[in-house]
This record gives structure tokens, sequence and C-alpha cells, in this order.
């Protein structure tokens, strides 16, 4: 049983301060659960440009070295 299916069961209840509980309970389960996957999708993104910015600073530094040499 998820957290959705055990408030729903809850808010079966005709106590409105039970079902107002539950309610916030829900709202608040979802807004963490969308601002985990932001975080979760934030923090992918800048593994991808950290990547490029090595890959960047490799070439960079390649570039440096064969024209000292030259």
């Amino acid at each position: 049983m998820n957290i959705n299916e055990a408030i729903a069961t809850v808010l079966v209840s005709n106590d409105p301060c039970v079902v107002r509980a539950g309610q916030v309970i829900r709202e608040s389960h979802e807004k963490r659960s969308k601002i985990l996957k932001l975080v979760q999708e934030a923090l992918s993104q800048l593994r991808v440009d950290m990547k490029y910015l090595i890959f960047d600073l490799e070439c960079t530094r390649k570039e440096r070295d064969e024209l000292k040499g030259v």
C-alpha cells in the first residue's frame, strides 16, 4: 500500500480534521515528489555539463601543449 492509498483509506472518515490532515499530507507528499524530481533532473544536467567542461578543458590543454611544441 502506498501513501496515496493509505490516505484515501483515512479520508473515508467523516471527521473534517482527519480529512483535512489527509489532504495536507497528500499535497505535501506531491510537492516533495515534484521537488525531488526537479533536483534529480538538475543533477543529471549538471553531470552532463561537467562532462562537456572537462572535455573542453582537455582539448584546450592539448591545443596549448601542441602550440608550445611548435
